[in-house]
């Protein structure tokens, strides 16, 4: 992740995020749940896992109260980010099992292997000139054969017209949540800026090279998608 984009969630936008990211995304609870669900059933709930993009620590806390014998570990190289993680640790009672690393996944110290990782919302951010593709290495050099990587983005291209009828629609969905217009105005010339969406048979051919087995979807909201690969 760019030091431009560690900066758009700094501070008083990170402390926005909670909210403001359920009434932008569709089907944020939705991906959330079933992303733990999937991480619990893969790893019989317990062991190590990985989440990639930590953000406030919603996700970590989650994935340790669904799993009372799994270990977290968070990586983002926001601290203003990780400071809201850590309250939301400590309110829950988790500092046993999840710890949390302002760093990037390749700056991690070398673990054991995990046994699954996440990588919610997070990687398209990176442009596909090789920083999409350095990151699922360094995930991959971080887990065990097999080992499941829950990942989800915003995917596609733009120039697709279906594609653009999921943006009206999604711009839509934002303003009958209450987001002001000018907000909502806002945020697409960031995802403009921003966001680079692969589709989806670039994704398999990223996987591929990286170490990983062909990706197996399991979410749709509009222009966004998750999938399950594993390490191979």
């Amino acid at each position: 992740m760019s030091s431009d984009t560690v900066k758009h969630w700094d501070t008083d936008r990170a402390a926005a995020y909670d909210n403001r990211v359920r009434e932008a995304i569709p089907g944020y609870d939705a991906l959330h749940v079933l992303s733990c669900q999937i991480v619990a059933e893969t790893t019989g709930g317990k062991g190590r896992a990985l989440v990639i993009g930590a953000g406030t620590g919603a996700e970590c806390v989650a994935l340790a109260q669904s799993c009372p014998n799994l270990s977290v570990v968070g990586v983002d190289p926001s601290k203003d980010m990780l400071e809201h993680a850590e309250v939301k640790v400590r309110e829950h009672n988790l500092t046993s099992r999840v710890r949390l690393y302002p760093s990037k996944v390749g700056d991690l110290p070398k673990f054991e292997p995990f046994d699954a990782a996440t990588l919610l919302l997070v990687m398209h951010f990176l442009p596909d000139d090789g920083a999409k593709k350095s990151l699922l290495e360094e995930i991959a050099a971080h887990l065990k054969p097999g080992a499941p990587l829950v990942l989800a983005d915003l995917f596609g291209t733009w120039d697709d017209a279906w594609q653009q009828q999921l943006r009206v629609w999604w711009r839509h969905l934002q303003l009958a949540a209450g987001i002001p217009e000018v907000e909502v105005d806002k945020g697409f010339r960031h995802v403009d800026r921003d966001i680079f969406p692969l589709p989806e048979a670039r994704l398999t051919a990223l996987l591929a090279e990286t170490g990983f087995g062909p990706p197996e979807p399991y979410f749709r909201a509009l222009c966004f998608g998750g999938w399950v690969s594993r390490k191979v």
